[in-house]
């Protein structure tokens, strides 16, 4: 296993977490490796229209997005230069 899988896997324990990005909370639901990214999920009822397999809007949900994985030299995740504040769990 390489160190960046490693590390990957590692960050999967942030899963469920909340963060802070541009002042809006997120829940982080998925860490992709192609990438690496993180999956965060709007916490504060910001939805989209989401349009069903005809494209015909129906529902809303959460907003989603995805956020490139930095990490520092000694390979922890590095939330200054991605922007993202860590909240408690």
């Amino acid at each position: 296993m390489t160190q960046l899988t490693s590390e990957i896997e590692n960050l999967r324990d942030t899963i469920g977490q909340r963060v802070r990005f541009h002042s809006v909370v997120f829940e982080i639901i998925e860490v992709l490796e192609d990438g690496p990214s993180l999956v965060l999920q709007d916490c504060e009822k910001h939805t989209s229209i989401q349009p069903d397999q005809h494209g015909e809007a129906h529902r809303r949900v959460p907003e989603t997005m995805t956020l490139p994985i930095l990490m520092t030299a000694d390979g922890e995740l590095d939330s200054d230069a991605m922007g993202i504040e860590l909240l408690a769990k």
